[in-house]
């Protein structure tokens, strides 16, 4: 009995990680880093830009929230919109408004999706409907994929590399003090 409880809940948590049934194959192929599939789904007419899950993510911040580099360069090859925000509830009645995948990726410190973005034009300067940019994502972290804790320094150099306006918000810089991030002495 107790084998058959463990291995229930075994597959009930396997449940949870898995890709509903409905998913697009863009969003699939975007996920799993298979750039062919990428250019090929698009081809073959699926839009690049098309918003899907609970988080109306595009397939780009799909391959983001994956770390799939090449799903990103095979994504903004197709046609996807480097500044393409995401619109999504973080709660009933909160919406989060204007997140875009540079936001996203400087959230979660991926340096080298990050420098891909800007080197497509990606707009470092863009505010999402907080007023915050892709410098405040980058000092503060990102609930999507736990970074509150960790400093993402090389991508707080990029984007100042890339000219991204310096203004950050206060709680910006108090969270990258509280963290002791060494990127926050560039903004001084």
């Amino acid at each position: 009995m107790r084998l058959f409880a463990l291995l229930a809940g075994a597959l009930l948590l396997a449940g949870c990680f898995a890709e509903p049934r409905d998913t697009p194959p863009l969003v699939v192929a975007a996920r799993d880093g298979n750039a062919a599939a990428v250019h090929e789904i698009v081809k073959s007419g699926a839009d690049p830009n098309a918003e899907y899950g609970g988080l109306n993510w595009t397939p780009l911040m799909h391959a983001i929230d994956k770390n799939q580099i090449g799903s990103v360069e095979a994504l903004l090859d197709s046609g996807a919109d480097v500044n393409r925000t995401g619109e999504y509830e973080t709660e009933p009645r909160t919406k989060q408004r204007g997140v875009t995948p540079l936001m996203m990726a400087a959230g979660y410190g991926y340096t080298p999706i990050v420098e891909l973005l800007l080197r497509r034009g990606a707009d470092p300067a863009r505010a999402d409907g907080d007023g915050n940019r892709a410098l405040d994502y980058a000092l503060t972290g990102t609930l999507y994929r736990i970074t509150l804790f960790e400093c993402q320094d090389s991508t707080v150099r990029a984007l100042i590399a890339a000219h991204a306006p310096l203004g950050i918000s206060s709680d910006s810089r108090r969270w990258a003090s509280i963290k002791r991030c060494n990127a926050l002495a560039l903004l001084r």
